[in-house]
């Protein structure tokens, strides 16, 4: 019986311990279970507004009911990184599933400047962290960019703010209040706010941009600083972010799109116009170089000559042809053109040389008859145009440019600036604009024209007509296009732009006629005289015959030259 009685007890004892294991374990589970339906999340505030004023939103994602048990706010600020720990109400800290609150709002705590730790922990342990910085900072962040960062006299600023929630919960209406530029004199022009509100989810950024036209004395520092605010969703707390600054230093504006530059080596500078393709045709295309002077002396030309070379050897191609090339000057060129020589075009005078002022231009324009290729050769698909300068400052070449020419005859396509819209003639053609003032608006012909007038030549329906204005010119404004589909405009970071106008129709020089893009733009606020280059170019096709199954491409350039002295 003793033997009996022992080992029924030492059963029980083993049952009875194995049942507080399975409820042990039960509990742990259960609590285990709890931890993992236990979800909710934590935003932060201080109301810069009520005195920097704690507010701690906690809301229960979960399905079971959430209990906060207490607050910890570590002071991340103080290098000894102090915690106090806070206590919360029964009433204000009990949670139903979906529900959420503000547990400290009877509670009001104000908040010292600096960086915390917030750690909120339930009554089963789950701890949920945030970050706090107070004194006019907080979730939304700001961080301010210059572009370009080397902001030059006269030259366009974005002001760029990239703004970002780095909390927890949403911020809605996310705006930027205007950018405070000191010294504000030196700001003569500015846009809107591009982007005005945002409702910005945590971890989702913005970007707010202004842009600034900057005059000033060279040498001045000119700041630029802003903030964001916002309103917390779920306190309704209005929230601001830091207040960035961005220092900027005004330079000269010798790099604003000019190629007036002083060098070891003062030397001019050579720009052209030149059709693409030219001929085989009996009329004339227009060829011109623009000399520019960068120095702050005047030199003198005597010499220009452009030189065509074919990839053939041993051919006799003739792009411009010594005995029948038949220059006709345009103005205001002086009349001293020639072919001395086979495939070279000249101008030449040497008992009086032509004078170019300090930074300025001249144009050396001609109008000459197409040569030909020899006997039945193929198309020219390139052909290779160097130019050399003579002056006073020594001789100067520049390679680099192409063009072509058809066996049988062809349009010759031209582009460059007139003095009136829809016209060819040669006494309306310009390469170069002088003595604009600066900010002030200038009205632009840019034209197309076939310089062959044979109706059976034309260049085709759906070409292009480019034009590429420099930086530093602003407020571009179509004022007609006829002949073209609505142009196309965009611009750049640069602030440099661009316009494409589709022809959309045939055009035929037969009557004299062309087609002509007119704009209007503004001028940079220069105040030295300053030169800019303007492309105008084309693309697509000439047509023979109405043969649109066998295109011939088209590339004339005008190197076209912008004086702009106050």
């Amino acid at each position: 019986m003793v033997l009996l009685s022992g080992g029924l007890s030492v059963s029980y004892l083993i049952i009875e311990t194995q049942s507080d294991m399975i409820k042990t374990q039960q509990v742990i589970a259960d609590a285990e279970i709890k931890k993992i339906q236990e979800k909710f999340i934590v935003s932060v505030s201080a109301d810069n507004v009520d005195n920097n004023r704690l507010a701690v939103y906690v809301k229960n994602q979960g399905s079971n009911s959430l209990q906060i048990d207490n607050i910890w706010i570590i002071n991340q600020t103080d290098p000894s990184r102090p915690a106090t720990k806070f206590e919360t109400n029964y009433t204000e800290s009990v949670l139903a599933p979906g529900y959420g609150t503000q547990i400290l709002e009877n509670y009001p705590l104000y908040m010292d400047s600096g960086d915390y730790l917030v750690k909120v922990i339930s009554s089963i342990g789950t701890i949920r962290t945030a970050e706090l910085e107070v004194g006019g900072r907080g979730p939304l962040k700001a961080k301010m960019m210059i572009d370009p960062p080397d902001v030059r006299i006269g030259e366009n600023a974005t002001a760029w703010l990239f703004v970002t929630n780095t909390g927890n919960t949403r911020i809605l209406n996310v705006t930027a209040d205007p950018i405070v530029v000191a010294p504000s004199s030196t700001v003569i022009a500015s846009s809107p706010v591009i982007q005005v509100t945002s409702d910005l989810a945590p971890a989702e950024s913005a970007i707010f941009a202004w842009k600034y036209n900057l005059m000033g004395t060279i040498g001045t520092n000119v700041t630029f600083s802003g903030f964001a605010r916002g309103v917390d969703e779920p306190t309704k707390t209005p929230i601001q972010s830091n207040n960035e600054k961005q220092l900027v230093y005004l330079r000269d504006n010798n790099g604003l799109g000019t190629i007036l530059t002083q060098t070891l080596l003062s030397k001019p500078e050579i720009f052209m116009v030149l059709p693409s393709p030219f001929g085989d045709s009996a009329q004339r295309g227009l060829w011109g170089v623009n000399v520019v002077n960068p120095t702050s002396q005047p030199i003198y030309v005597s010499k220009v000559v452009i030189n065509a070379v074919t990839p053939r050897a041993q051919s006799n191609d003739k792009i411009f042809d010594v005995n029948g090339c038949s220059p006709v000057t345009v103005a205001p060129t002086p009349s001293s053109w020639s072919c001395p020589a086979g495939n070279q075009l000249m101008w030449k005078n040497s008992v009086t040389p032509q004078v170019i002022p300090p930074k300025s231009v001249y144009p050396f324009l001609v109008q000459v008859t197409a040569g030909s290729l020899a006997g039945a050769q193929d198309d020219l698909e390139t052909i290779l145009i160097q130019t050399n300068v003579f002056t006073t400052l020594g001789q100067f070449g520049k390679a680099g440019y192409g063009s072509s020419m058809r066996n049988t005859g062809s349009a010759i396509p031209n582009v460059f600036l007139s003095n009136a819209v829809g016209s060819s003639n040669p006494s309306n053609i310009l390469s170069n604009m002088t003595n604009i003032k600066p900010g002030t608006y200038k009205t632009f012909n840019a034209t197309i024209a076939d310089f062959d007038t044979s109706v059976t030549n034309v260049i085709g329906s759906g070409s292009r007509l480019i034009i590429n204005i420099p930086k530093g010119w602003t407020d571009v404004t179509m004022l007609s296009h006829n002949g073209f589909s609505t142009p196309t405009y965009q611009t750049f970071i640069d602030t440099s732009s661009q316009i494409v106008g589709i022809l959309n129709q045939d055009i035929s020089g037969a009557a004299g006629s062309a087609k002509t893009i007119q704009f209007r733009a503004k001028a940079p606020p220069v105040l030295d005289t300053q030169m800019y280059v303007m492309y105008v170019l084309a693309d697509g096709d000439v047509i023979k015959n109405g043969d649109t199954a066998n295109p011939f491409p088209i590339g004339p350039i005008a190197e076209i030259l912008l004086q702009v002295s106050p």
